[in-house]
């Protein structure tokens, strides 16, 4: 008695088993537009929050996971980017107040660089609980940068656009893995 089941075309089984090793997770572009409204609505700049997310969104059809990884991303870029910012700065600068305001900058970049670096870690381990807490420490030590800069006899702030962008980013990123942890 010959087997049925020999006869039975092996690719649809190859398909069903490649989706489910994959684990797609269907989403909506209308769910991602409303994730995405959802966390920029809770930002101080929307206009800021929204771009970042259209710019770098993979697919139209992204869940929180997604979002948040593009918060991390973007986040450690800025970070990294605005570190070699202030080293350079450092370089160029004589102005001991000044110098001693773009130190506590740097300092206060590098805890960030770390946090994002490990928050990413954490994050493709999808141990989102320790992604949160790494972000954590990141306003602080953003603001720090901030006071310094604007604590007398410093008059100038060339981070001031750099710095805006990075808060905004850490609160994007603390609100998408707060949202993906409560999914």
């Amino acid at each position: 008695m010959a087997n049925k089941f020999h006869s039975c075309p092996r690719v649809p089984m190859l398909l069903v088993l490649f989706f489910l090793v994959i684990n797609i997770t269907p989403s909506s572009s209308q769910d991602t537009q409303q994730l995405i409204e959802h966390i920029c609505r809770q930002m101080e700049e929307y206009g800021f929050c929204s771009q970042t997310f259209k710019e770098n969104l993979k697919s139209p059809n992204s869940d929180i996971v997604a979002l948040t990884q593009i918060t991390i991303e973007r986040a450690t870029d800025n970070a990294t980017k605005t570190h070699d910012f202030i080293r350079q700065l450092l370089d160029d600068t004589a102005d001991i107040a000044f110098k001693n305001a773009l130190t506590a900058c740097e300092h206060g970049y590098l805890v960030v660089m770390e946090s994002f670096d490990s928050a990413a870690v954490s994050f493709f381990q999808k141990d989102y609980d320790s992604v949160e807490k790494a972000e954590r420490v990141t306003p602080r030590a953003e603001a720090s940068c901030e006071e310094s800069l604007s604590t007398p006899p410093n008059t100038q702030n060339p981070l001031n656009d750099r710095n805006r962008q990075m808060r905004i980013l850490i609160a994007m990123a603390l609100v998408s893995v707060h949202e993906l942890i409560q999914a």
